[in-house]
């Protein structure tokens, strides 16, 4: 990949001069693309601009009518959050996390968190973290599961080690989810926990009474996002589904 493989493009600069930057990319359950989109309707956020590569997929997000890049950035007050509705290939993840840290730091962020899903066999709607740093830890001890030994794979782990390696404070929340199925319950409590910890006050209540609607949505973009790279992508190098 080269150096253009990845693009942040702005309308505007962020108004904070020390923002907290949360992403959430679909994963597991598609506990960030929820939560984030969340997040960004219930706060009201605006809309400041877009990462875009020639490793996603083509297709164009409709949103009221109007078209939209699928990874967008909104900000509140001091609150950034980069929002996706596709997933990224293993294979971008590394120019990815690096693009999006790199963009961190150059906007003077203060620390960055990645919403995430996990998988396990129980229902106990958990929330795991992790952090960047020894020192971070006990912020997180009384809000979360501290993940103990694991990997966090693809975009999330990407970022998080980014994040570490260039000195930028990181945490990873990571719902717990029963399947891969959208699950807006994990999601919520991913954001309780982000609550918790960074003193925000996102209202979860419409999210869990609108799970079952948003499971439905979430699987049909899922499935749209899916058949356009099968399309597009059949054959080709750099495959965004293998």
């Amino acid at each position: 990949m080269n150096h253009d493989s990845v693009q942040v493009i702005l309308e505007r600069e962020p108004s904070s001069s020390s923002p907290l930057l949360v992403e959430g990319f679909p994963g597991i359950g598609l506990v960030g693309n929820i939560a984030s989109q969340y997040m960004v309707h219930e706060l009201e956020m605006t809309y400041i601009g877009a990462m875009n590569s020639r490793f996603f997929p083509p297709l164009a997000v409709l949103l009221g009518g109007v078209v939209n890049m699928p990874v967008r950035i909104y900000e509140k007050g001091d609150l950034v959050v980069i929002t996706s509705d596709i997933p990224i290939h293993p294979l971008a993840c590394y120019d990815v996390g690096r693009e999006v840290v790199k963009w961190a730091k150059s906007i003077n962020a203060r620390e960055m968190v990645c919403l995430a899903g996990i998988y396990l066999m129980t229902e106990e709607r958990r929330v795991f973290g992790a952090v960047s740093s020894e020192k971070m830890l006990e912020r997180i001890e009384k809000g979360t599961e501290v993940f103990q030994l694991g990997t966090i794979s693809g975009i999330s782990g990407s970022i998080m080690n980014e994040c570490r390696v260039n000195d930028l404070p990181a945490t990873c929340l990571l719902g717990e989810t029963v399947s891969e199925n959208p699950d807006p319950r994990a999601a919520a409590a991913a954001i309780d926990a982000l609550n918790g910890i960074y003193d925000l006050k996102v209202n979860t209540a419409k999210l869990i009474e609108r799970a079952e609607e948003i499971e439905l949505q979430m699987h049909q973009l899922a499935e749209q996002v899916r058949t356009s790279a099968s399309e597009e992508m059949t054959g080709k190098e750099f495959p965004m589904y293998g």
